[in-house]
């Protein structure tokens, strides 16, 4: 039930990255954004169904949203356009590049690792969760926390990097920390 919660929670979360994403991109010229909001809707649907609240279908509609901004970056974006112009449709090919031209300079790569980071998460605790559910151990909670910080660690990691003090990256600081920290409990365990 802990892990259905935090999928749902991990999964209102994409949603919002997502939705979030595509006012920035050729997509809000399409469809108005408060219909987007709208996909927020699926993950208690998923979850009132008994599933998992962010499962592989909602993972699909988040990613193609999410893809439109990386589209105007790509060679695949491009060689549609060919193909367009090659199949008679110039015209059509031409209002595509208009649109998508203005969105070029910001891929946003991120949000889509971000997207796939949450999606990872959400599966490798919803099938820990049903393993060991099967042998009476309770880690599947544990470890979708474990995830969440990775994932929490990834996103500000650059921030983080550029902090210093007393001359030296917050980072190094953190991690030298975390070394005396680990020293000093062997220290205590083995005496």
């Amino acid at each position: 039930m802990k892990v259905k919660i935090l999928n749902l929670i991990l999964a209102e979360i994409a949603v919002f990255i997502v939705v979030s994403i595509a006012g920035a991109s050729p997509l809000s010229i399409f469809i108005p954004i408060k219909f987007l909001y709208l996909i927020a809707i699926l993950p208690p649907v998923f979850s009132l169904l008994g599933r998992n609240p962010f499962d592989f279908p909602l993972f699909v509609i988040l990613i193609a949203i999410t893809s439109v901004k990386v589209l105007s970056n790509s060679e695949l974006f491009y060689s549609l356009l060919d193909a367009l112009y090659y199949l008679g449709f110039r015209s059509f090919a031409e209002y595509l590049n208009s649109i998508f031209v203005a969105y070029k300079s910001n891929p946003n790569i991120s949000a889509l690792s971000a997207l796939v980071i949450l999606f990872s998460v959400s599966q490798i605790s919803w099938t820990i969760e049903d393993k060991f559910e099967e042998l009476k151990l309770e880690i599947g909670y544990p470890l979708a926390i474990l995830g969440i910080v990775a994932l929490v660690i990834y996103l500000f990691y650059p921030t983080v990097l550029s902090f210093r003090a007393y001359g030296f990256p917050l980072l190094f600081l953190g991690l030298i920390g975390v070394a005396l920290i680990v020293v000093a409990t062997y220290l205590l365990a083995s005496t």
